[in-house]
């Protein structure tokens, strides 16, 4: 009897923690987990992808007409907060910019970019500081800047010699086209120092590479927000990106291949005369590499990726093309 009466006691004094523990969980439970913002009805497995539309922003604008500035989304299997306004932009890519600052890669941006070695996409650690700094200091500092300014002034001087030209001769000019091919050549200059002569260059082949690049991360892929689809090939995305993470690898290997070879004969040069060689981009990054006592360890798909990101850009010729086009409407 004092057995069971004993045991009795213990039983009771776990069921009452166990329910006082329950208690305190579910009272703690709603300051721990905020309620998510206002979302539309979902349909199983899709959420809400089917509000979407070829013009995303456009869906978005009338889904925050109806539901508020902030929502909450789910495509798929993944979770999306949408902000709507300029204040709430804000409070989330420059306040907390910080907490927000690591991007989510899907299976095109992992395959093409060399998984994590990519800085576009790369959390936000010691490697991304330290990218963040090199391109600061190094691609687009004061020094790097006025190294390259005659450069600059040579491509510029020859671009309005050409639209003098065009316009003595009353000849139409594409001046999308021209400030592109402008842009180019200065990006593709002070990145890889070479210049797109043509349709054959190796400038051109890269950015070539970079726009199919561009088009494969934008485009909607099943397999990134579907759960169960996560392993299937439903659209052919994997077999493009491997494609053309092939064709872009061995271009990017040629050409620094090249350089190294270049870097061979010039070291040679330079104990003979001196001189010291104005560098690009792919010069630093190929110095970092051969260092062995920095806080970060550049391995050559670093250098592929870093390249990758920065030769296709085309938002210089965008902002010119637009300006032009604001003055002369």
């Amino acid at each position: 009897m004092m057995i069971s009466e004993s045991l009795l006691s213990v039983l009771s004094f776990f069921l009452c923690a166990c329910l006082f523990k329950v208690l305190f969980e579910r009272r703690k439970k709603p300051k721990a987990h905020l309620k998510p913002p206002p979302s539309p009805p979902a349909l199983p497995i899709i959420g809400h992808l089917h509000l979407l539309k070829p013009l995303i922003h456009h869906a978005f604008q009338e889904l925050s007409l109806r539901y508020g500035p902030l929502i909450y989304l789910r495509i798929g299997s993944e979770k999306f907060i949408v902000a709507n306004t300029p204040s709430l932009a804000k409070e989330f890519l420059k306040t907390n910019e910080l907490t927000y600052s690591s991007r989510k890669m899907n299976m095109a941006i992992d395959m093409v970019t060399y998984h994590n070695a990519t800085f576009a996409f790369a959390p936000y650690d010691t490697y991304w500081k330290f990218m963040k700094k090199l391109s600061t200091t190094e691609l687009l500092g004061n020094r790097s800047l006025h190294q390259f300014l005659p450069l600059r002034t040579r491509l510029v001087r020859e671009f309005v010699q050409t639209l003098f030209r065009k316009s003595q001769a009353k000849e139409s000019v594409n001046l999308t086209e021209s400030l592109m091919r402008l842009s180019n050549n200065v990006i593709s200059q002070m990145m890889l120092g070479i210049t797109s002569s043509g349709t054959d260059s190796q400038a051109e082949q890269a950015r070539a590479l970079v726009r199919e690049v561009t088009q494969i991360f934008g485009e909607f892929n099943v397999s990134d927000f579907i759960g169960f689809c996560r392993n299937l090939d439903l659209q052919g995305f994997k077999k493009r990106a491997l494609d053309i993470h092939k064709r872009y690898d061995s271009l990017l290997e040629k050409i620094i291949s090249d350089r190294e070879e270049l870097r061979r004969e010039s070291k040679v040069e330079r104990c003979e005369d001196g001189e010291e060689k104005v560098k690009d981009f792919l010069d630093i990054l190929l110095d970092i590499v051969e260092q062995k006592d920095l806080e970060v360890e550049l391995t050559r798909n670093h250098v592929k990726s870093l390249i990758l990101v920065r030769v296709g850009s085309s938002y210089i010729d965008c902002c010119l093309s637009g300006c032009m086009k604001f003055c002369v409407n």
